[in-house]
């Protein structure tokens, strides 16, 4: 009869809203502030000025995560919300170099080509702006 009784209970629970009523509206994200500015100029990825916002290690995955992304330009700018641009691009120099590496040994390029593809085009996009980075082999990070 406890065994009727308690399973009752769940199922009216579960009819009178359970896991429909279990929805809601996401949190908006937090007021993180003003993006870092845009500042042209050539950049020494290696110089502890660089590291604004970050370390080398610590954007390392964010930015392997964005080139990997089904929309990586979006991704990538989407950093630029709370990474100084230098940092994204340094980065970004460093996972093309080893994306360049992995693609040439990989037996499934898929992923190597579509990383190098992402950070051609950021690096590119980048240096129109003005924005130039060097030494980003993260031997110095």
């Amino acid at each position: 009869m406890k065994v009727f009784w308690v399973g009752s209970l769940l199922v009216a629970a579960l009819g009178a809203g359970g896991f429909g009523a279990c929805t809601h509206t996401p949190t908006p994200d937090p007021n993180i502030g003003p993006a870092p500015p845009f500042v042209s100029g050539t950049y020494d990825c290696g110089a502890a000025s660089t590291w604004t916002t970050s370390s080398f290690a610590g954007l390392v995955p964010a930015v392997q995560r964005a080139v990997a992304n089904d929309n990586p330009e979006n991704a990538l700018t989407g950093l630029l919300r709370t990474h100084a641009p230098q940092e994204i691009t340094c980065v970004a120099g460093y996972v093309h170099d080893e994306s360049v590496k992995q693609q040439a040994t990989a037996t499934d390029k898929d992923l190597a080509t579509k990383r190098v593809a992402a950070t051609l085009a950021w690096l590119n996009q980048q240096s129109a702006r003005g924005l130039i980075v060097t030494n980003y082999t993260g031997d110095a990070h």
